[in-house]
């Protein structure tokens, strides 16, 4: 592990962002993919989604908010320890057939901006980024985000960072906006509630909607069955049938 840093603090919550040596999970890393991470005394390994790849320098970031002990063990961790993990794993983003001309939303909510970042480093200028956080406190990855060369528009709950509301209200007026219909994709990660309206909100305006679902795992290769949910009228594993899925394909009403 070669660093491993608190980018954010807020409530006593700390977001740490960590960067590991593996050359080869780098390599063949898609966006919207995930590691599987070993915590030290916890059987369940945690999925983390992937926040960059390179694979010339073999240099893999994942970011994570403590939320209990695997992680809270994660962040005492220090640059030369070793760490575990298996990946990448699942289904990430279909952005394989999109016209050159194509411009791509990106909402993402909390932890869910993370596997959002690797889309705005591959289209740059051609991704409108509406992220969101609880405060300005837990506001991060801003810079990164605005560095690819994509427009960033950030919303705090309290009105303490950027605009006062959710991401929802920053996407739809994003649309609302997009009088020439440039924008073909929209892509959100982030809570079940959000990532459902901003699917209504695209699906209104006739635009593909990719959503990237976060269940609770096991073994994170598709075979405890733990991670299911409902999509495709069936119940689709997360691990392995996604975490990606088109928005029209999920049960929105499945809990």
């Amino acid at each position: 592990m070669i660093s491993n840093e608190r980018i954010a603090e807020g409530n006593g919550i700390g977001v740490y962002a960590m960067v590991i040596d593996a050359p080869d999970v780098a390599k063949s890393a898609q966006p919207g993919q995930f590691v599987h991470v070993k915590c030290n005394g916890f059987t369940l390994r945690r999925p983390i989604s992937i926040a960059d790849a390179q694979s010339e320098s073999g240099k893999l970031t994942i970011c994570y908010e403590v939320r209990g002990g695997g992680t809270a063990w994660l962040a005492k961790l220090k640059a030369g320890d070793a760490i575990d993990i298996i990946g990448p794993l699942g289904k990430g983003f279909d952005l394989s057939e999109l016209p050159k001309d194509c411009e791509i939303l990106l909402a993402g909510g909390g932890i869910g901006i993370y596997p959002l970042y690797s889309v705005a480093k591959a289209f740059g200028g051609r991704v409108h980024a509406a992220l969101g956080f609880r405060n300005g406190n837990m506001v991060n990855f801003e810079r990164e985000f605005r560095n690819t060369g994509c427009n960033v528009s950030i919303a705090t709950d309290d009105g303490s960072y950027g605009t006062k509301g959710f991401v929802t209200d920053i996407a739809r007026g994003i649309l609302d906006g997009d009088k020439t219909g440039k924008i073909g994709l929209v892509v959100t990660c982030g809570p079940k509630a959000m990532m459902r309206g901003v699917y209504e909100i695209a699906k209104s305006h006739g635009i593909r909607c990719q959503v990237s679902l976060e269940e609770r795992m096991a073994c994170g290769v598709g075979a405890c069955l733990v991670c299911v949910c409902r999509a495709n009228g069936a119940y689709e594993r997360v691990c392995m049938n996604g975490p990606v899925f088109e928005g029209s394909e999920v049960d929105w009403e499945w809990d």
